[in-house]
């Protein structure tokens, strides 16, 4: 669903670079060409990163990160992840927050399934340091 979300907000970005073009062709006001530029770079931004995602998963380029890890929930502005998994000093965003309890103190043996590009969280599961499985979003 994300995927898609992106793509729309760069059709939109594309829409908005063609009525900002006719415009300024009509009138020659650099407000409107900066304007172009805007959505030019725009446009380019979002729908590079949809295109980057989208191969990905296409392809299943993905990065398989194995290990001992934690689950923190995630209450920064970096990104839209409700829950990071710590591998060490390597972090990962995912969506789906663990119906097991988790944080710091808690030690999983984590699976954890990222794409390639944009390093943005596919799948993970949670198993306890004896191997019995806790929490999977497969």
């Amino acid at each position: 669903m994300e995927i898609v979300f992106y793509w729309f907000i760069g059709l939109l970005c594309l829409a908005s670079l063609v009525i900002y073009w006719m415009e300024w062709r009509k009138t020659r006001d650099r407000v409107k060409l900066g304007q172009v530029f805007l959505a030019i770079f725009c446009s380019v931004l979002v729908i590079g990163m949809a295109g980057m995602e989208t191969y990905d998963r296409a392809t299943t380029n993905y990065i398989v990160e194995t290990g001992e890890c934690y689950v923190v929930a995630d209450r920064s502005s970096k990104g839209s992840s409700n829950v990071t998994l710590w591998f060490g000093d390597r972090t990962y965003g995912f969506k789906e927050i663990p119906d097991v309890a988790y944080g710091p103190g808690h030690v999983f043996t984590c699976r954890a399934t990222m794409t390639k590009q944009m390093q943005s969280g596919i799948d993970y599961e949670l198993r306890s340091l004896d191997g019995e499985l806790l929490f999977s979003t497969e």
